[in-house]
């Protein structure tokens, strides 16, 4: 059979619809006119026939005509409304409003879809929403709806709000951080709040802002990677919070709360704080349900984890995945600590420690950058303040009791060591001692446990408890850090006494330098107690010695007090100088101490050598025995040649060996 004749018997053994539809292919491949023709001859003969009507769309597609598609697709929507093929190419074009994808084909589907109506596009997307038994896909296709339609907010805001909500109660989800807290928080809320006429219940905002809380702060602790049907939001860690702080401020429009207007405030906690404490003093606080009670209540615990999300962050930067995502962390934590001073001389800004200027009594280790540095003084401070406030009568602290429950801050491990810091800034430190010792600090932050703790026990006043915890620290330092290059030590505050008999804190970096030197302050500042209260209390007065050789000159000051009471007393005995003491300057001073010609001064710091005892004579220098002064000078001079020692490694060393020998001189007082 001849081509031409097979051909013909197909074309009599096809419908009339299929037959117009076939010669519209046909010609469609040498003349775009005539199978035009055939098409809208198609369409005026069979309006009634979706395969038709298909096709003619299908052609337009094919031709990449989006304007002139969209108009025979909105016939077929309108006409065809239970026809399956017709809502597979439904859901094509919902797939690509919401892709994104850069594909021709969901490029024409995005073009098709703006040249339709609004009317078609309003409908088109709410019956593919409608037709969908997946809630979390329907969430989806509802907010495309109400992103491109903000009108309808007030017929599907509400609506969805709560579908979001009871999914979300009803599913598998853990975590916040799920794809539909997502999408409530992160998508729908702004177009809801956006919206002047959507009318949401008071108890629910008040809801979606602690959901709003809960939500950034998790993702910002944990990350998405691990969350089942998440969609990575498209903000940066730097911008979450300034998510919430608009959601805040439109929340505030929404309840005709005028706090909410500190939110927008650019980057001033100082200031927002301020609001807030002067807001307090005009509000009534014995009635709950109270509107500005409510709102002082909301405000400040929306600045509180605010703050303490950028405190914590660079206390304990491990605990939040997701700000340090994709960047190596190289800070390994930082402590708030009590700082230790004393009479010594005044250090220049540049080798002291960073010191908040509205706070003199708060310093920050000089291993973090002044941008850190600034940034952790406010929100500390800021954090503080809020949380204070909110435990300013019992109504609030009740309340924000009951929001620390729905926002499960027991989940945030670092939430604890805010609570005990705060207390130690406000020097409640038996209070701090004993939240401190509930913690049951893991083999991980033992470290941080013992010399936190150190300086909490010097401020209650057992200095023995103190020094035995920093003497744990250095005996169980890695070898690494024991025996390390001498490195010039991170200074601590060198003020005077605090304002308002509150203690001195000092933020310190878990390096080697800035533990020993901690440990060393501590040992000073409970020695120095003993050394001066007690005639003939040498024994501290040498430990002293010893470990001031680790700032030197910082405790200058302190070597002339012992100096002069040596001279007062005539004497001064220390049977460890020979194994310790190797700083030059202060070998100098005790060589003048001992052959001072004008005040004769008993020293007894050096083993007695072999002659010596052959002459039963020991190396004093009492200026009636000559043989003894001119033996200590040369033993002063064998002791001047180790001066290049590494002097970090011999004070560890003597805080290691000499531990009963450091609690001894405390114990006997």
């Amino acid at each position: 059979m001849s081509p031409v004749l097979f051909a013909n018997t197909q074309e009599n053994q096809l419908s009339d619809e299929e037959y117009v539809i076939y010669r519209a292919k046909v010609s469609q491949k040498h003349d775009e006119f005539s199978a035009k023709a055939w098409m809208i001859t198609a369409k005026t003969l069979f309006p009634r026939n979706f395969a038709v009507q298909l096709e003619a769309y299908t052609s337009l597609k094919a031709a990449n005509n989006p304007k002139e598609a969209a108009r025979y697709f909105s016939s077929l929507f309108f006409d065809f409304p239970n026809e399956p093929g017709l809502w597979e190419e439904v859901q094509e074009i919902t797939e690509a409003l919401q892709s994104g994808c850069a594909s021709a084909a969901s490029q024409f589907h995005r073009d098709l879809f703006s040249h339709m109506l609004l009317e078609v596009q309003h409908q088109l997307l709410l019956a593919m929403a409608n037709r969908t038994e997946d809630t979390l896909e329907h969430s989806r296709l509802m907010l495309v709806l109400l992103s491109k339609f903000p009108q309808s907010i007030d017929i599907h805001g509400k609506k969805l709000v709560d579908t979001l909500l009871n999914a979300e109660k009803h599913g598998s989800h853990q975590s916040p951080v799920n794809c539909f807290r997502q999408l409530l928080i992160v998508d729908l809320l702004p177009i809801i709040l956006d919206s002047k006429t959507s009318d949401i219940p008071q108890k629910t905002l008040h809801r979606l802002i602690l959901k709003s809380i809960e939500f950034y702060v998790s993702w910002l602790s944990s990350g998405s990677s691990n969350s089942e049907g998440l969609v990575e939001p498209d903000i940066k860690p730097g911008e979450s919070w300034n998510n919430l702080f608009k959601i805040m401020v439109a929340m505030g429009l929404k309840l005709g709360w005028d706090l909410c207007s500190i939110f927008g405030i650019e980057s001033n906690r100082k200031l927002m704080c301020q609001n807030l404490w002067a807001f307090s003093l005009e509000t009534p606080m014995g009635n709950e349900e109270n509107p500005r009670f409510r709102q002082l209540l909301y405000c400040t615990t929306v600045l509180l984890v605010e703050s303490l999300y950028e405190c914590m962050s660079k206390l304990e930067p491990g605990c939040f995945q997701a700000a340090n995502q994709g960047s190596k962390c190289e800070n390994p934590g930082l402590i708030l600590v009590v700082s230790f001073h004393s009479n010594v001389v005044k250090e220049s800004s540049e080798s002291g420690p960073k010191r908040l200027k509205d706070e003199s009594r708060l310093t920050i280790s000089k291993n973090c950058s002044n941008s850190v540095a600034t940034s952790l003084s406010s929100s500390f401070i800021t954090a503080v303040n809020c949380w204070d406030l909110l435990h300013q009568t019992e109504e609030l602290g009740s309340e924000f009791a009951k929001l620390c429950q729905h926002l499960r801050t027991d989940t945030w491990s670092w939430f604890p060591n805010f609570v005990i810091d705060s207390l130690i800034y406000q020097g409640r430190f038996t209070e701090a001692l004993a939240k401190l010792q509930s913690s049951c600090p893991t083999s991980g932050n033992q470290q941080a446990f013992l010399l936190k703790s150190a300086g909490i026990l010097y401020s209650l006043g057992n200095h023995v408890a103190a020094v035995e915890q920093v003497l744990h620290v250095v005996t169980n330092l890695p070898e690494s850090d024991k025996d390390s290059p001498c490195l010039q030590p991170v200074l601590l505050s060198s003020s005077g006494s605090s304002a308002h008999n509150k203690p001195e804190l000092h933020f310190m970096a878990l390096h080697k330098s800035e533990i020993v030197q901690y440990c060393v302050s501590l040992l000073v500042a409970c020695l120095r107690e003993r050394a001066f209260k007690k005639v003939n209390e040498d024994l501290c007065a040498g430990h002293l010695v010893v470990l001031i050789q680790y700032d030197w000159p910082r405790h200058s000051g302190l070597l002339q007090e012992i100096l002069d009471q040596a001279r007062r007393q005539g004497q001064f005995t220390y049977q460890l100088f020979a194994s310790y003491v190797i700083q030059a300057n202060i070998l100098e001073e005790f060589l003048y101490l001992g052959i001072d010609q004008y005040g004769p001064v008993n020293v007894d710091i050096f083993p007695s050598s072999s002659t010596q005892i052959a002459t039963q004579r020991r190396m004093t220098t009492r200026c009636v025995d000559k043989g003894a002064k001119e033996d200590f000078r040369s033993s002063m001079k064998r002791q001047l040649e180790r001066h290049s020692e590494n002097i970090h490694n011999t004070v560890v060393r003597f805080m290691v060996q000499e531990r009963e020998m450091i609690l001894q001189a405390l114990q006997t007082y």
